[in-house]
């Protein structure tokens, strides 16, 4: 965890000596997890944010690559029944995982230009670091951050998207829809092929250095 703590580090105070592009991205997250198994806990969606600052560099007439580094959040939501002694329904608890993380990822995106604008598809590494887990249930208006059952470690995984970017003379305005599935398993027992689903839709607004 610190090596990569500080090799993150090193990529945020070096990839700008190389930018060509310097950038603030900001999105919704829709994530859910997912299961081989019949249980499926936590499968619906869970909205959640994105905050990156990110570089676009290393830009050619057909291609260029893209890296970020910031925050996102991670995770899903199940809806338990509730039931009294008899055991009749009383009602319905709302549950949210939440994981906050420090996310890291570089594409390399294809690109079709037309005079100032262009349209890209990319594809490329992800690796989301956590920094808390919690657990809250709406029912009982409690949240819970001591869950052993969730493995606090690096997730990684890859990042596919497709977006499209405009040039307003020294600034690039963009909108990208990415899918950022972990292939690391989040489960440390129980339920050992849980894993995450991520869909992220955002903007940007990048300065052409």
């Amino acid at each position: 965890m610190k090596r990569l703590v500080l090799i993150v580090t090193i990529i945020i105070a070096t990839l700008p000596l190389s930018a060509q592009v310097i950038k603030l991205d900001v999105g919704t997250t829709f994530s859910s997890m997912q299961d081989d198994t019949p249980m499926h806990n936590f499968s619906n969606t869970l909205v959640g944010s994105s905050v990156a600052f990110g570089v676009d560099w290393l830009e050619k007439e057909w291609f260029y690559l893209s890296s970020e580094v910031g925050y996102i959040t991670t995770g899903g939501a199940e809806r338990i029944e509730i039931m009294d002694s008899p055991g009749l329904p009383t009602g319905e608890a709302d549950w949210q995982l939440m994981r906050h993380n420090i996310h890291v990822n570089t594409t390399f995106r294809a690109k079709l230009s037309i005079k100032r604008f262009h349209a890209y598809i990319g594809v490329g590494p992800k690796a989301d670091i956590p920094v808390q887990i919690e657990l809250t249930d709406t029912y009982n208006n409690a949240t819970d951050s001591n869950l052993p059952f969730l493995k606090n470690e690096v997730m990684f995984g890859i990042k596919a998207e497709v977006g499209v970017a405009y040039n307003f003379n020294d600034v690039r305005v963009g909108l990208n829809f990415a899918y950022l599935p972990d292939f690391t398993r989040q489960a440390s027992y129980l339920n050992q092929t849980t894993r995450n689903d991520i869909f992220k839709l955002s903007i940007s607004v990048g300065y052409i250095l």
